[in-house]
C-alpha cells in the first residue's frame, strides 16, 4: 500500500481501514479523530490497527517464540521487515502458569523467568537492565522527544505534559517528585512553575542531564540516582505530588513502591500516571493481570535492551492502589494517548 504523509488523516481512511482490518465502523467520532491526529500517515493507522488486541482476537494470534527475537530485535532497531511481523505477539512458553496470585512470589519469579528467556540475560538489575545510552543528546537544546525531529511526536508529549501540570493542582513552592525522569522535560516543567523538584533515576547519565537543565533554567530541580520508591527527601509525608511519566511499567514490585510512595506522600498529596500501558481487559498482548506485554515490538526492544518492560490490567491496577488505601480517577485526553492521566489520592 502506498503511504500517503498527511498532517491529519482524513475521517474517510480511518473508516476504510476499520472496514478493512477490523470489518466494522469505527465506534464513534471521537474514535475517529483519535486515530486521525495521531497516526501520522496512512501505513501508520493501518500498523496500529493491525497489531490491536482487536484484531489479533479476530483473526487468530499469530505466535513468535524465541528463535524469532533475534530477527525481530535486528528488523525493529533498523526500521526494516515491519510488515513481517504485523499482529504477532511472543508465544508464551508451556512452563508459565497465569492461574496463581498475581500478587505471590512464584508469580513474581515467573515474571523474571520469562524477562530471561526473552532478554537472553540473568539476574535482572533495574541499574543497569534498564540503562539507556543517550548518546549526546544535548540536554538543553534538543533533548527528548525533540531529538526526534518529528513534530507530531513532540506535540504528543507536551500535550501530555500539559496534562500532568493541568491535573497536578500544583503552586509555588510544593514539593514534586518524579520517577524515571530521563531528560527532565516534565519536571522542569514543574519547578518553572515554582515547585522544589526532586527526580529519581538509575541512569547517571540522565541525573546528570537533569542537573544541567536546573542550572540552565536556575530552578529547584535536584536529580538522585535510585530505584522506584527511593526517597531522596529522606522525610514521610514530605511530597505534595509524585509522578510517572511513561515509565511506571518499570517497576516489578508493584506492591511494595506503592506503599513506599505512601509514606514518602502528604496525606493531601497525590500520585499521577501518564503515559503507562493500562489495559481495560484481557487480550493476547497482556493475557494476564500484570506481567510483559507480549507485542512484537515490546518483546523486541526487551531483546535489544534488556529493558523490563510490562503492563497492567486497569483493574488490577487500581486494586494494588486502593488495597494501599488511595481513591483512583482517570482523566481521558482524545488527542494524545500518553496524556492519559491516572490519579491516585488518599482515602
Amino acid at each position: 500500500m502506498k503511504e500517503v504523509i498527511l498532517q491529519m488523516i482524513h475521517r474517510k481512511y480511518v473508516i476504510s481501514a476499520y472496514r478493512d482490518i477490523l470489518n466494522r465502523e469505527p465506534e464513534n467520532e471521537d474514535v475517529i479523530m483519535h486515530h486521525s491526529k495521531n497516526a501520522r500517515n496512512i501505513g501508520e493507522l493501518y500498523n496500529n490497527l493491525y497489531n490491536s488486541p482487536e484484531f489479533m482476537m479476530k483473526n487468530g494470534t499469530y505466535f513468535i517464540n524465541n528463535g524469532d527475537l533475534d530477527e525481530s530485535a535486528k528488523d525493529f532497531h533498523s526500521n526494516n521487515n515491519l510488515e513481517k511481523w504485523h499482529g504477532k505477539v511472543y508465544e508464551l512458553p508451556y512452563w508459565f502458569d497465569d492461574n496463581i496470585d498475581p500478587d505471590s512470589e512464584q508469580y513474581k519469579k515467573n515474571i523474571l523467568k520469562l524477562w530471561s528467556e526473552i532478554t537472553n540475560r540473568e539476574n535482572y538489575t533495574p541499574g543497569s537492565d534498564e540503562f539507556t545510552p543517550i548518546g549526546g543528546v544535548d540536554a538543553i537544546k534538543r533533548p527528548a522527544f525533540y531529538s526526534t525531529g518529528s513534530a507530531h511526536e513532540a506535540g504528543k508529549h507536551l500535550m501530555a505534559i500539559g496534562h500532568l501540570l493541568m491535573r497536578s493542582n500544583i503552586k509555588n513552592g510544593d514539593k514534586v517528585l518524579e520517577y524515571g525522569a530521563g531528560f527532565g522535560q516534565t519536571s522542569v516543567a514543574f519547578a518553572r512553575v515554582g515547585a522544589h523538584v526532586d527526580t529519581v533515576d538509575v541512569n547517571k547519565e540522565f541525573c546528570d542531564a537533569v542537573n544541567d537543565v536546573s542550572r540552565f533554567y536556575d530552578v529547584s530541580l535536584k536529580s538522585h540516582i535510585g530505584e522506584f520508591g527511593y526517597n531522596p527527601s529522606g522525610e514521610n509525608n514530605y511530597y505534595d505530588l509524585i509522578f510517572f511519566y511513561e515509565c511506571f511499567h518499570h517497576c516489578l514490585d508493584i506492591k511494595k513502591t506503592i506503599l513506599e510512595l505512601r509514606d514518602a506522600l502528604k496525606p493531601t498529596g497525590k500520585i499521577l500516571l501518564a503515559g503507562e500501558p493500562i489495559f481495560d481487559e484481557i487480550c493476547p498482548i497482556l493475557p494476564y493481570p500484570w506481567g510483559i506485554r507480549l507485542d512484537w515490538q515490546n518483546v523486541s526492544i526487551m531483546r535489544y535492551r534488556g529493558w523490563m518492560e510490562l503492563g497492567f490490567q486497569k483493574d488490577y491496577l487500581f486494586k494494588c492502589f486502593s488495597d494501599a488505601g488511595f481513591y483512583c480517577n482517570v482523566y481521558d485526553d482524545t488527542n494524545s494517548e500518553p496524556a492519559k492521566v491516572y490519579e491516585f489520592t488518599l482515602k
